[in-house]
């Protein structure tokens, strides 16, 4: 009773959280790109676009690594 834990995750399940992680990188990338880019037209810069491609890569990458531990931990 006192380990209460549901059971692990079957492995297609695990699979099929895993593929939508394919996404995360890419779509964080496109929304910092879009915003780098406003502020380049806004701001009359050269570099918010690649500094916002930065930022999306740097934050999907953290948000795929912090999924994927969340989906082996279950």
């Amino acid at each position: 009773m006192a380990d209460e834990r549901p059971p692990n995750k079957s492995p297609m399940a695990k699979a099929g959280a895993y593929m939508g992680l394919v996404f995360v990188i890419p779509a964080a990338m496109w929304v910092c790109w879009w915003i780098g880019d406003w502020a380049d037209q806004t701001y009359h810069t050269r570099y918010g676009s690649v500094i916002g491609m930065m930022a999306g890569f740097a934050g999907g990458l953290y948000e795929v690594l912090r999924q994927a531990e969340r989906i082996e931990r279950k």
